[in-house]
């Protein structure tokens, strides 16, 4: 990501640079519930049932060690890389290929300026006429303010 930062004439710091994805809003909360509390062990009553409790935890427990040890950090690194390559092609095709366009913005404490320019270098000029412009004193030319 492309980061400048400049100080205007009158002082305030803006920061400018360029976006690979819009700002998310915030999801509101979700209250999942207790899942329906121990509804779902099996009654162990019985003698058998106690011993073959027993045998199933202790094979639960070494199964559990097992996942954790060795498959769960070979699984968790294969989908992080496997993520990282899904995303990385899906943004340069949408970027470079379907021309979508890259949100620029300058941003104060006080005022966000962004734009939406299609190109990589042309976000590159806009980033740099906006720093000039901000450098200068002027007003930054019309476009979305927030």
């Amino acid at each position: 990501m492309f980061r400048r930062s400049v100080t205007a004439p009158d002082g305030r710091r803006w920061k400018l640079g360029r976006r690979w994805m819009p700002r998310r809003r915030r999801l509101g909360r979700v209250d999942v519930g207790d899942g329906g509390g121990l509804d779902w062990m099996p009654d162990f009553s019985d003698d058998l049932g106690i011993f073959g409790a027993i045998i199933l935890a202790i094979f639960v427990v070494i199964a559990a060690i097992f996942v954790a040890l060795v498959l769960f950090n070979v699984i968790a690194i294969a989908i992080e890389l496997l993520l990282v390559i899904v995303l990385f092609v899906f943004g340069v095709v949408s970027r470079v290929v379907f021309r979508r366009p890259w949100t620029v913005f300058a941003a104060s404490k006080d005022q966000t300026i962004t734009r939406s320019i299609v190109g990589w270098r042309a976000s590159k000029r806009e980033i740099e006429d906006l720093s000039a412009r901000l450098q200068s004193g002027l007003e930054p030319a019309p476009g979305d303010r927030r």
